[in-house]
């Protein structure tokens, strides 16, 4: 695994706590489109509360495995993993100097190809 320095570690955090928010953005823009559907017009109430707990539930469990006890030693693949899924883009990781954004690119290109 690659060791980032103190330096790149706080970048890294940056970039993770940007990751969380645009993840929960996208799933503010979820609910609001769940909110406005005509499922949420027709449906019985009990139903659309117990679909929307999922939601929630889902979610947060999904953010938990993604951020919680994060220390520096998973700083890296915490944000290959953004990079990865799409939440972190190419300018996003051009913070980082190069040899960190080269291993994240070529590392990116190998598990495309792999998948």
């Amino acid at each position: 695994m690659t060791e980032l320095t103190k330096i790149q570690k706080k970048t890294a955090r940056e970039l993770i706590t940007l990751g969380l928010q645009r993840e929960c953005k996208s799933f503010k823009k979820d609910i609001e489109q769940f909110i406005g559907s005509a499922e949420w017009k027709t449906e019985n109430p009990q139903k659309l509360y117990h679909k929307l707990y999922d939601m929630v539930t889902t979610f947060d469990k999904h953010i938990a495995r993604r951020y919680n006890d994060l220390g520096g030693s998973r700083y890296f693949i915490t944000v290959f993993n953004l990079f990865y899924n799409e939440i972190l883009m190419p300018e996003d990781i051009a913070r980082f100097d190069i040899e960190v954004q080269n291993k994240l690119t070529s590392m990116k290109e190998s598990w495309n190809t792999n998948s």
